[in-house]
């Protein structure tokens, strides 16, 4: 059986893209089935060890910082890259894995499949590493994506919170909504659901969670921890320190999203004709946009 994965990683002046990649080669069961692209968005003092880069399995798309246009606009070109591989996973540049993370992956999707799930995505809000602190001591539970936060009544923000019974689960829970720096599916999702470059940051996985859900696809977080994400930014340099113009580009990015939300049309980004926006607000029992 084909169990090569597609591994997207956007990277923006991150020093934990090398510890992240290191780890996820180490920890994986089957490193050499794994391709892993990386969109380096860097600055020209930022290196990553000579001995990554001899990986005949890692390629690195390399992008002065300064040309950067955000996360999506970086997804965007990593999706493109898709070479037809059976499987994708979409990350962030600070990950730490659990030891046979890509087994968990694919034995969580193929017993979707098997069940007769159509399309099914496994993502999940990884629970948090500090990259300075003890690894003995990152959290084992995982999480459950819910609505959290708006903005002038548009949807934007999720948040992570303990799947119930957790340890009684044994196989992966249906979901809402999708992470962005943790999904994996088919990798028809690279042609199905291309990422929006013009979509900035805010509200990204909100669109995405409605255009997949509405083009069939159907979400589900795992039952067990696969891995850890690095939530404080506080180590490194973002986006919007570095471009004076990021204000712009999220005023942008917020109108287009509105647009989605709202039942709008969005040429090449927009919902799916399998489900409707309806049967998406109807299963969360909410508006994704409410009247301002």
């Amino acid at each position: 059986m084909d169990r090569r994965i597609f591994v997207q990683i956007p990277a923006y002046r991150d020093p934990e893209l090398g510890p992240t990649l290191r780890d996820l080669f180490a920890k994986a069961r089957r490193p050499e089935a794994l391709r892993v692209a990386v969109l380096w968005q860097r600055g020209p003092d930022e290196r990553l060890p000579a001995g990554l880069l001899r990986r005949p399995n890692l390629e690195i798309v390399d992008v002065p910082y300064a040309e950067s246009r955000g996360c999506n606009w970086a997804r965007h070109r990593l999706q493109a890259l898709w070479r037809g591989e059976p499987y994708t996973l979409i990350l962030d540049s600070h990950h730490r894995f659990v030891r046979h993370w890509d087994d968990r992956l694919l034995e969580s999707h193929d017993a979707l499949i098997a069940r007769g799930i159509e399309k099914p995505i496994v993502t999940a809000y990884l629970p948090p590493y500090d990259p300075r602190g003890d690894s003995r001591r990152r959290p084992r539970t995982p999480l459950k994506i819910y609505p959290f936060e708006r903005a002038d009544g548009l949807l934007l923000r999720l948040i992570g919170r303990p799947i119930l019974k957790w340890r009684a689960k044994s196989a992966p829970v249906a979901g809402d909504f999708v992470s962005l720096h943790c999904l994996f599916a088919a990798g028809d999702f690279n042609r199905e659901i291309p990422f929006d470059p013009h979509c900035y940051f805010f509200g990204d996985e909100v669109g995405t969670s409605l255009r997949a859900f509405t083009a069939g696809w159907n979400i589900f977080h795992p039952h067990r921890v696969i891995g850890w994400h690095c939530y404080d930014r506080g180590y490194r340099a973002v986006h919007w320190d570095d471009h004076a113009a990021w204000s712009d580009l999220e005023k942008a990015s917020v109108a287009r999203l509105r647009k989605l939300l709202s039942g709008g049309r969005l040429d090449g980004y927009g919902t799916g004709d399998r489900r409707s926006l309806r049967d998406f607000e109807d299963r969360l029992m909410l508006k994704l946009c409410e009247a301002r």
